[in-house]
């Protein structure tokens, strides 16, 4: 079991859950929502706005109670700024559909593997990363509509400079690993035990996979851990009450993220406020299916289990996600990860 210190060896298996760096960003945003700061907007003129990320048609005419927020990570690798989130500028290293019912007391983040097989509108079939890169944020929202039947309300995009900077900004992040991890490809090295890293090296972490056996999905399995431990570490630093240190955080956080242009300063503040009322203990993270990795095209892809899929959008639907999850097995423990 990854945690990021061994007091929080003893809590209860909900408090293991993972919770995405969006997550944790909105969350504190909800904190700093009374400062100066925040009411003069220099957080909010920061956030990139993506004008036309969001389809003008819906997936379903009635949309479920509640708010979902489709989220991307990505590791642009020193792009420019300008124009860096339109179609062809950047790939989506990490894709979280986060679902936030109306009055729930849990909120819930569905990770899509990168090298999903899917049907994308006007181009076939091919890996899911495929529609960010071709189309920019609106073919992917369509993309993600069409196989999940999920309206999505809002697009959000990290990127990943700014999560080492906001990593730097908490002080370093420290995971208990059970065992050591090597990838003999980059000389990458963490012993087992306890790992202190700074943002450099926890985005090395995240990024590792070619010493994983499941590649991909171990991967997203390691940045849910990481990125819980981060929301704890900036719960348990006393973040919020530090003004320099949460205006660091919050520089390095809105510099990063771009949204769609119908998300204003009041919509992240009302996201932000209702996952700090359900708390990250309560944010369960799952992940699509998968059936079996196979070949297609020469490309090395992943094919969802369509049947359990299909049942877990539907869960979302009505309001039953929970009880489905747990029902099949889909719910991601913090312990099974490595």
């Amino acid at each position: 079991m990854i945690e990021s210190h061994s007091r929080h060896r003893a809590r209860s298996r909900a408090r293991r859950m993972a919770v995405s760096a969006f997550t944790a960003v909105l969350v504190l945003v909800a904190a700093a929502a009374g400062t100066v700061l925040w009411r003069t907007g220099s957080y909010d003129d920061n956030i990139d706005r993506i004008s036309g990320a969001l389809p003008t048609s819906r997936a379903s005419a009635e949309p479920d109670p509640g708010e979902n927020w489709l989220l991307v990570g990505s590791d642009l690798r020193g792009e420019a700024t300008a124009g860096k989130w339109r179609s062809g500028k950047s790939g989506s290293d990490v894709l979280i559909l986060v679902h936030m019912p109306e009055g729930a007391e849990r909120a819930f983040a569905v990770s899509f593997p990168r090298d999903s097989l899917v049907e994308i509108p006007g181009h076939g079939k091919d890996k899911l990363n495929e529609a960010y890169r071709q189309g920019g944020p609106r073919l992917l929202v369509s993309t993600v509509e069409q196989l999940s039947g999920v309206a999505i309300d809002h697009f959000a995009a990290l990127d990943f400079r700014g999560f080492e900077r906001m990593v730097d900004a908490l002080g370093g992040v420290t995971l208990d690993l059970p065992h050591a991890i090597h990838d003999p490809t980059n000389g990458w090295h963490w012993p087992q035990g306890e790992n202190r890293m700074d943002g450099e090296e926890a985005l090395r972490f995240v990024r590792e996979r070619k010493g994983l056996s499941g590649s991909d999905l171990d991967r997203i399995e390691r940045q849910q851990v990481f990125l819980n431990a981060m929301a704890e570490k900036a719960a348990d630093s006393g973040l919020a009450s530090d003004p320099q240190r949460l205006d660091a955080f919050l520089q390095a956080a809105s510099e990063s993220l771009a949204v769609d242009d119908r998300a204003t300063a009041a919509t992240l503040q009302a996201a932000a406020l209702r996952l700090l009322a359900v708390g990250p203990e309560n944010v369960v993270f799952a992940t699509l299916a998968v059936d079996e990795p196979a070949w297609v095209d020469g490309k090395n892809v992943l094919r969802l289990d369509t049947s359990l899929n299909d049942g877990m959008f539907e869960a979302l639907e009505e309001g039953r996600l929970h009880t489905y999850l747990d029902e099949h097995g889909l719910a991601n423990d913090a312990e099974r990860m490595g």
